[in-house]
């Protein structure tokens, strides 16, 4: 078995599987955030050891940038990972919604509200970061 047998396969939010490719990971965070190439190699290959031991066979997109934003809290660089967060529903919280009686319409703009609420949220605190 060789080394990248051990890697898992990635559902990408495209709905793709794809290959693990730790340059994502390096090319998304120097995109998303203010690391440099270097740091950002350092996270993706600690995110890539962490995979490995977990034995994980399939990640989500999503639960990448998870491990990625515990990585980052974990180093405390508070900036990179409020720049690397996802914003959105839990879970549950969109079944919920799904499973309501309300319309399209109104459900639609609660997740756009929720979504634009976080983004605020987090403006504000990059901002206090950055004082």
């Amino acid at each position: 078995m060789t080394d990248y047998d051990l890697l898992p396969k990635v559902k990408t939010s495209k709905n793709t599987v794809e290959k693990y490719d730790p340059q994502k990971i390096v090319d998304s965070l120097v995109l998303e955030t203010d690391l440099s190439e270097e740091l950002a190699n350092e996270i993706a290959m600690e995110l890539t050891r962490l995979v490995i031991s977990y034995k994980i066979e399939v990640l989500t997109s999503p639960e990448i940038r998870e491990m990625v934003c515990s990585i980052l809290l974990e180093k405390n660089l508070d900036k990179a990972r409020f720049m690397y967060t996802r914003l959105g529903l839990p879970f549950y919280d969109f079944q919920q919604l799904l499973n309501s009686s309300e319309d399209l319409e109104v459900q639609k703009e609660k997740i756009f509200n929720q979504m634009k609420y976080e983004y605020k949220e987090i403006k504000k605190i990059l901002r206090n970061l950055d004082e």
